[in-house]
């Protein structure tokens, strides 16, 4: 009899334990959601990011920049996740002409900050040439926004 207790407790206990497991999985993913917009937003100046994460830290989405003074471009990205960095190469257009550059995006209290560093044309895009020299300090921040019509 105490042989078929210790396996019935044993049981419910790795059933609690499974169950605690997924609950802390679902927190995660509520902490960066899965499909979402931000917006940078000044006086003279806007910037709209719509990403779309999948399983596998994978992430496409769109991206487009109105700054003052400086020629409107848009496109898409396609990148994955490495931590808490977003890094995508961005195809865009602007005055006609496509063109690719590496992005980089930091997530920071829900928000994504843009990165900038030193960059060369590599295979006919500009990529980034030392990542470990990333500055987020000055980057443009991009805050939870409704998704525009791209």
């Amino acid at each position: 009899m105490r042989i078929y207790l210790l396996i019935a407790t044993s049981c419910i206990l790795a059933s609690c334990a499974k169950k605690e497991s997924e609950s802390t999985t679902v927190v995660e993913d509520d902490e960066m959601p899965r499909a979402a917009c931000y917006a940078y937003i000044t006086e003279k100046d806007s910037a709209f990011l719509q990403i779309n994460i999948t399983s596998d830290s994978m992430v496409n989405g769109d991206l487009e920049y109105k700054l003052f003074e400086k020629d409107q471009n848009r496109g898409k990205i396609d990148g994955r996740l490495h931590g808490d960095t977003l890094l995508a190469n961005y195809k865009f257009m602007s005055e006609g002409v496509e063109s690719t550059r590496e992005v980089a995006f930091l997530r920071k209290d829900g928000n994504w900050v843009e990165g900038f560093g030193p960059a060369a044309e590599k295979n006919g895009s500009i990529q980034f040439s030392d990542r470990s020299k990333l500055d987020f300090a000055k980057g443009l921040v991009f805050k939870t926004a409704a998704c525009p019509s791209f």
